[in-house]
C-alpha cells in the first residue's frame, strides 16, 4: 500500500458532489495557438523534447482549460522508442478534497491516445467523459516550497473519496507550462511492468 498520489483509487463510490462543466467542454472548439519553433503543421514527435527546467513557484493549469493535442514519447526502454499522440480535452472541475489525498483538482476531462502503444496501462477509460469517474484528472499539491501537478489517467483511478491500492495506473507529472501548452515526463505500470517517457500537450482545435 502506498500514499502515492499517482497510484490509481477505487473505493464506495463518488459523494454527492459532481463536477460541472465537462461534458459542455468536449463539445467545444477552442482555437489554435502557435508554438515556438513550430510550423503550422501538426506538431509531431520531433518538436516533443523532455522538459528540463522546474516549475516556477506559482505554477498552475487551473486556467488551462480546452483541447490539447498530446504526445507521449517513450525513453526507449526495451530498445525501441514509441510514441503516440491523441486528443486531450479539459474542463474546471468541482471535486471535493478528497480524504485520502492533499491534493486539489483544478481540472478533469478525457483523452483518446492509445495508451498500449507507448507500452501504458491504465485503471479504466482514460476517455471517460462521467462526471463522477473522469478518465484524466489533475491533481495539485506542494511539496514544500515547490509545487507538484499531475494528471492522473482511467476512470476507475479518479472515483472521489476512495482509498489506494496496488494496481495500473498512468501519470504525467507537468515540469513545464507555456502560452502554448505544457509538457513534462510520464510514467506507468501494472505488476511488475513499467513504462516511462516524457510528454508534450500543445493547445489545438481537437474534440473527443
Amino acid at each position: 500500500m502506498s500514499s502515492n498520489d499517482s497510484r490509481p483509487r477505487r473505493g464506495r463510490g463518488p459523494p454527492a458532489c459532481t463536477l460541472l462543466g465537462v461534458a459542455a467542454l468536449f463539445a467545444v472548439a477552442i482555437a489554435p495557438q502557435a508554438v515556438t519553433g513550430i510550423t503550422d503543421a501538426e506538431p509531431g514527435v520531433a518538436d516533443c523534447q523532455a522538459p528540463e527546467s522546474a516549475l516556477a513557484a506559482d505554477a498552475t493549469l487551473a486556467g488551462s482549460a480546452g483541447a490539447y493535442r498530446l504526445t507521449l514519447v517513450g525513453d526507449g526502454s526495451g530498445g525501441k522508442l514509441q510514441s503516440a499522440s491523441g486528443t486531450l480535452v479539459l474542463a474546471p472541475s468541482t471535486f471535493a478534497a478528497n480524504a485520502y489525498s492533499p491534493s486539489s483538482n483544478p481540472l478533469s476531462g478525457a483523452t483518446d491516445i492509445n495508451l498500449r502503444a507507448v507500452g501504458a496501462f491504465s485503471a479504466g477509460d482514460p476517455s471517460s467523459k462521467d462526471p463522477a469517474a473522469p478518465g484524466v484528472l489533475v491533481l495539485e499539491s506542494r511539496h514544500g516550497d515547490a509545487p507538484r501537478i499531475l494528471l492522473r489517467f482511467g476512470a476507475d483511478a479518479n472515483r472521489p473519496e476512495s482509498p489506494l491500492f496496488d494496481g495500473a495506473y498512468t501519470v504525467l507529472e507537468v515540469r513545464r507550462i507555456t502560452a502554448s501548452g505544457f509538457a513534462g515526463i510520464w510514467r506507468s505500470a501494472v505488476d511488475r511492468l513499467a513504462a516511462s517517457g516524457h510528454f508534450c500537450a500543445w493547445r489545438s482545435g481537437g474534440e473527443l
